[in-house]
Order: structure tokens, then sequence, then C-alpha cells
């Protein structure tokens, strides 16, 4: 394929895990709350009353994703906090754990945490302030227990670091780089035993898997965090689903009881996060959440109906299926050589979107240089030097061991519901073309 025809061609999305475009339905759905609607939910007067409603359905419809309701909605939807972004929600999650576990420090006035080595940010970040260098109270320990080499932590490991002093396991649900679907099932009833509070960041996991009893009141995980950009809807509004009565139990003190513990204001949020509530995005949100339990026509058999993420997984799966195809048929050559995926190889351990491909030979940061203005996706490494002395890549793939002459060279190729096959096939031959290049094929 030649560079004009490819100029001439519409970018392919390729880098759903990064954001997805907001969905036609979603922004159907804010519109009236940016325009007729436009009143505050804390007002008692006649134009609060419509965004109040609204932000409450909004409540059930996420709290809907990651716990069975009954048809009435008779959970509690309370227990959903809206915030700004995941990183809000993973930080008033730390937070309100340490504030009411302390109780817990040991004889150095430590508060010890479990978590995993591959973390996002928001996470590691977060917990690094609360260490002896960080500076924030309560003080921490953290326990970071390593994942196989499949991206999967194993839940016994992580049950056995837990000490007398632990206060909080967080994991994710699911890795945003390789796509690794950890055993927070599993986990979250562990701690449930051990009276050990359990956050999980569900971010990546919205919308690709079944979710539903993530947040069992019996058995589940104490809270969840859920961020809408990941599955149709806008930036900036998330949320963190807090099990009620989890921070008043096995000697825990709830925190909030004097108000906010991160935003104080107002009182928003049934106190919990001070701030005007964005309507139209939490508007956006639920609808965005509704759209993933409505039922369609199975692509695979015409007479079943399945829920929006079953279905939109489903083409997700055929898509990264092609897309992996198309490459190993590229760049093989009769050889098995210069393609490896990375992340688990059964496909029930996995997101069914997210392909984490790792190319010998290449480097993902000159390759994306070249082809980011004809298909957009992301590197699993960043080479910061022409010298293979100093290149580094992913701290994701190093905690994986995944070899680094395919860890330089990984790329993160993340579809979507959208994603068509035209679109796989134009940006694996794009793909192919450039890596041909540098490989000097």
């Amino acid at each position: 394929m030649g560079s004009n025809e490819k100029n001439n061609k519409k970018c392919v999305y390729l880098d759903y895990n990064g954001t997805t475009p907001i969905y036609p339905p979603v922004v159907e759905s804010m519109l009236p709350y940016l325009t007729e609607h436009f009143g505050n939910p804390s007002s008692s007067h006649h134009f609060g009353q419509e965004p109040k409603r609204a932000v409450n359905q909004a409540r059930q419809s996420v709290l809907r994703l990651i716990q069975q309701t009954s048809s009435d909605g008779g959970t509690d939807k309370s227990s959903i906090v809206f915030t700004g972004c995941g990183t809000e929600a993973n930080n008033l999650a730390i937070r309100l754990s340490l504030l009411s576990s302390q109780h817990k420090a040991d004889d150095n006035g430590l508060i010890h945490v479990v978590s995993t080595n591959i973390e996002h940010p928001a996470i590691t970040q977060c917990l690094d302030s609360y260490s002896a260098q960080g500076g924030l109270s309560p003080r921490i320990s953290v326990t970071y227990v390593p994942v196989n080499d499949e991206g999967i932590v194993f839940a016994d490991d992580v049950i056995n670091a837990i000490r007398p002093n632990t206060a909080l396991v967080t994991i994710m649900t699911a890795n945003n780089e390789v796509g690794s679907i950890q055993p927070v099932f599993e986990i979250a009833k562990l701690c449930r035993e051990k009276q050990i509070l359990f956050h999980t960041d569900a971010a990546q996991a919205v919308g690709k898997i079944d979710l539903r009893g993530l947040a069992n009141p019996t058995t589940g995980a104490d809270m969840v965090t859920v961020v809408g950009h990941k599955f149709g809807a806008p930036k900036g509004i998330a949320a963190l689903y807090i099990r009620p009565t989890c921070l008043n139990e096995n000697g825990r003190k709830n925190p909030e009881d004097g108000g906010s513990v991160l935003l104080m204001g107002g009182g928003q949020e049934g106190g919990r996060r001070g701030g005007t509530e964005n309507v139209p995005y939490i508007v956006g949100m639920g609808r965005a959440a509704e759209m993933l339990l409505e039922k369609r026509q199975s692509p695979l058999h015409q007479n079943d109906n399945v829920d929006g993420w079953e279905y939109n997984s489903l083409h997700m799966e055929a898509m990264r299926k092609r897309l992996l195809l198309n490459l190993i048929l590229g760049l093989e050559n009769g050889s098995l050589d210069f393609v490896r995926t990375n992340g688990p190889s059964d496909p029930k351990q996995r997101l069914p979107n997210t392909l984490s491909v790792g190319l010998k030979g290449i480097r993902s940061g000159a390759l994306l240089a070249k082809i980011g203005n004809i298909v957009a996706c992301s590197a699993g490494s960043a080479c910061h030097s022409s010298s293979s002395q100093t290149m580094s890549y992913s701290s994701i793939l190093k905690a994986m061991n995944v070899p680094p002459e395919y860890a330089i060279g990984t790329l993160r190729l993340s579809v979507g519901p959208d994603t068509t096959e035209e679109e796989v096939d134009f940006a694996g031959d794009v793909i192919v073309e450039e890596a041909k290049k540098q490989l000097g094929l």
C-alpha cells in the first residue's frame, strides 16, 4: 500500500483502552441537562428536581453493572459516589480505608497494604504518598505481590501477604496494558472472611466482561472504581462504590462521620464529596451503563439475545483475533520468531479487546512515530535512547518477565465495539509494512 493511499484514509483508532468515543445515545441523553434541565440537584425548588432525579437514576444504572439488583431498584443507591475521574475514586478508596483503620497500626505506627506489581499509577503513587518518604498520614508499608508471566496474581499469594496490621488489599480487576483479568471475585470473598477491606479498580473491565456480583453485599468487594470514559461516557466522570457499613465494621471507625475526607465543601454526594454534581456527565455515564445491559441480538445465534456488554465482547474478540492473525501472516514468513503475544493465553483470563503484541527487532516508539497519523495505538514500551544498553520499557512487561527483545517492540492494540474488519485489516497492513522497513525485509 503506497504512502499516498494511506494518507488519504481516515486514521484508524485502536486505543480503546486509552479512552472510548462518546457514544451517540450518551450524547443525546446529556443534552437536556445542558439546556432545559440546568438546575442544581441540591436545590429544593422546581429546577433542582429533575436533575436530582436524573442523578439518582444514574446511580442505580452504574450500580447494576457490578451488583445484581431487583427490578424495583431495591439496593442502596447511596453506595455510589460520583467523582471527577478514576484517579480521584482510587485515591478516595485508599484514604477512606486507611483513616478508618488506624487501630490496625503496628508498634512502628504503620498500617499495612497489599497490592500487586502491575497496578495503575493512580494506585501506586497514592500508596507512595503514605509511605515514610511520602509525607501523608497515616503512614503505611506496602507488599506488592508479583504476578506470573501471564500478568495474573494468585489469590493465595495475596492472602498469604496479609499481616496482623493489614488494613487494605487493592488490586485492579483487569490490567490496562496486557488485559490480564485478576481473580478479584475470589480475593474479595477471602478478604471478607479475613475481615480486611478490599478495593478493586475496575476501570478497564467495565463493558468488556461481566462484573455483576463484584459488589455482592455478602461476598463482594468493599469498594469498586468505575470510570465513564472507558465505556462510552465522557471524560471527567467516574464513580466509587462503597459497600454500606464497611467502614464501621471490625473495629473500623468511619472517617466520613465528620464530612468528606478528600474534597471538603457543600456536603454533596451524601456528604462524601464536596462540589456541585456534574449532572450532564453523570447522566451520560448512567446512559452508557444502561447500554451495556440492554438486550441485543447475538452475533452468533440469531434466535438468542445477549446483554450489550456481551455483544460487544464477542465482536471485540473477533476483531482482536483477526488483527493478530494479520500480524502473524504478515511478519512470520514461515517462522514463529517475530510475533509474541503478552498476557494470558486463555481468552477467559484476558480482556476480549486487548492485544499486547511484541514484535522482535522492532522499536515500538520509532514505529508509532511513523504510523501515528494513520493508526492510533500505543506502545507497551517507551524507547528513550538509540542505545540498546539504555533502552527502557514498560514496568508491566518487566514484571511479567517478557524478553527484552520483544518488550521494546511491544504495541498495545485495543479494539472497540465499533471497530470494523476493514479497519483491522488496514491497520494490520500498515503495522506490517512499517515493521518490515525496520527489519530490512
